[in-house]
Parts: structure tokens; C-alpha cells; sequence
């Protein structure tokens, strides 16, 4: 907070004519705009702490722009809308509401949500709702290798990239390690192909086609050399894998869960304020 204060100091000074306007309730004001003013209270505590004193200079002058900017407008919208405009009353009314209701719900499930997902939770969302897991995209499981066209190697990093050997697999991490320009081993996990195929000079027509009768890409530009080894692949339209899904199923088990606790007290409420009388339905 010191720092913010000293950073402040220079701000401050450029606006002392907006401190001879404070009106006598002992703030010191950093900008003015018509009849409202910004006070380096409001404009400190607006601030983050601990930052420094550079740093505080920056905020706080983007702070006063961003404020300024928008009073301005604020006025230009109070002259020319019609009072029937300006009635935003029941707007507030209602964000007020949707906001409480909101942040009440969000510390009932706080205190509630189980947030433990074990892997047969995982497993068992998955099994039963297969249709959720449908592709949209095409993956695969591979290497990517790119290397500079005057490497010619090809024979061999075919070998090794289509090889499940261990000595062949280090063979490839040495020659990627001396030669290859981008190097991707993902034979553990899934890849967009899209993401493999935007980085080769070729074009591919039809993906699933290709998928299919493909296991290794070999391309060439006029600089570099392009090899992809396809371990395994999956097509549009076929249920996503397991180890793909498996991190979006724990948001879906929890926001499942959040929405479950969210009717509950729902529930709960309802029933309390018909048990005691707390509301009635006019017919």
C-alpha cells in the first residue's frame, strides 16, 4: 500500500486543480469529470497491493483513463436518454437478486461438494454415456519429425518412427536431439491430426480415407523435411478415447454434482417456506 501511495504522489500532483475542488470532505481528488470526482482513496484501494512503485504508476494512470472514459459517457448517456430510458431500477433489482442468489448457492456447494473423483466415477460416466463422446475431430497417436531438407535420412527415421523397439526409439531421440528442427513424440496421448496436418506442406482431402490407409506422412518443401509415424488413430464421428475425455469427465462429474447440491437447496427452501406459510399463490 505504500508503495501505491508513493507511485500516486506524481498522479496526484498533476491534478491539483481537481483538489481544490473536493468540496471540503477531506479526500484528495486525482481527476474530475463535470461534478464527479476520483479520489486517491478509491483509486488505491481499486489497485492491487504489494506492487512496485513502477508499476503503480501504470495502473493507477490506465485506472484514471479507463474512469475517466467512462464518466464521459455516463454523461453523454444522462443528457440524452429520456428519463423512461434512465429508469434502471428494476434492472437492479434484478441483477441484485441473481447476484445473491448466486454467490449463496455458491458457498452452500462449497460446503458441500464432494470433490473426490476416482477413476471408477471416471470409468463408469463414461461407459453409460457414450453419446456424449462422440468426435468431432480426427486424432491420432505419433511422432513428428521435421529436419532440414539437406538431412538425408529417410530410410532410417522411417525405421525408427514406425518401430515399438527401445533401441530404436533412442536411436530416434539421438538423431532428433542432433538434426531435427521440431521433434513431437505423442504415442501416449491423442493429438488433433488438424494440429499434425496445418504444419506439413501437403494437402489432405480426406482425412478418414487417409487415416485408414496411412501410417506414416514423408513430405517436402524447399526447406525442411516432414515425417509423421501414426501409431493410432481415431475418426470424426467415433467415440472420443478414454485418456481424451478423461479430464473433461471430472468437470462434467463435478458440475453435475454442483447442480444436484444447487436443487437440493432449492428443494429445501421451497419446502420450508410452504411447511411455514411464507408464500401464497393468488387464484
Amino acid at each position: 500500500m505504500r508503495n501505491i501511495f508513493l507511485a500516486l504522489a506524481g498522479i496526484v500532483i498533476l491534478f491539483t486543480a481537481c483538489q481544490k475542488g473536493n468540496k471540503g470532505n477531506g479526500k484528495n481528488a486525482v481527476a474530475k469529470v463535470g461534478d464527479k470526482y476520483l479520489y486517491r482513496e478509491d483509486l488505491a484501494s481499486a489497485l492491487p497491493k504489494d506492487i512496485n512503485s513502477t508499476d503503480s504508476t501504470r495502473l493507477a494512470s490506465d485506472y484514471i483513463q479507463r474512469w475517466i472514459h467512462q464518466e464521459l459517457i455516463l454523461q453523454k448517456a444522462e443528457e440524452n436518454l429520456t428519463p423512461e430510458q434512465k429508469n434502471v431500477e428494476h434492472e437492479l433489482q434484478e441483477y441484485r437478486a441473481s447476484l445473491l442468489i448466486h454467490k449463496y448457492q455458491e458457498e452452500w456447494v462449497r460446503q458441500r461438494l464432494d470433490t473426490v473423483v476416482t477413476e471408477k466415477d471416471i470409468r463408469d460416466f463414461y461407459d453409460h454415456n457414450p453419446e456424449k463422446f462422440n468426435l468431432n475431430q480426427d486424432l491420432i497417436q505419433g511422432i513428428y519429425m521435421e529436419v532440414p531438407k539437406e538431412v538425408d535420412h529417410s530410410r532410417e527415421i522411417k525405421k525408427w518412427m514406425l518401430s515399438n523397439k527401445s533401441e530404436d526409439i533412442s536411436a530416434l531421440e539421438v538423431f532428433s536431439f542432433q538434426y531435427a528442427t521440431k521433434y513431437d513424440n505423442f504415442s501416449d496421448k491423442w493429438m488433433e491430426f488438424s494440429r499434425i496436418e496445418s504444419r506439413l506442406p501437403m494437402e489432405i482431402m480426406n482425412t478418414d480415407r487417409f487415416l485408414r490407409r496411412n501410417n506414416f506422412i514423408e513430405t517436402t518443401d524447399s526447406v525442411s523435411a516432414y515425417y509423421v509415424a501414426i501409431k493410432d488413430f481415431r475418426v470424426k464421428g467415433e467415440k472420443a478415447p478414454f485418456n481424451f475425455v478423461k479430464d473433461r469427465i471430472e468437470n462434467l462429474i463435478l458440475n453435475s454434482r454442483k447442480m444436484e447440491l444447487i436443487k437440493e437447496l432449492e428443494k429445501k427452501i421451497y419446502e420450508k417456506g410452504e411447511e411455514d406459510n411464507l408464500f401464497t399463490i393468488m387464484k
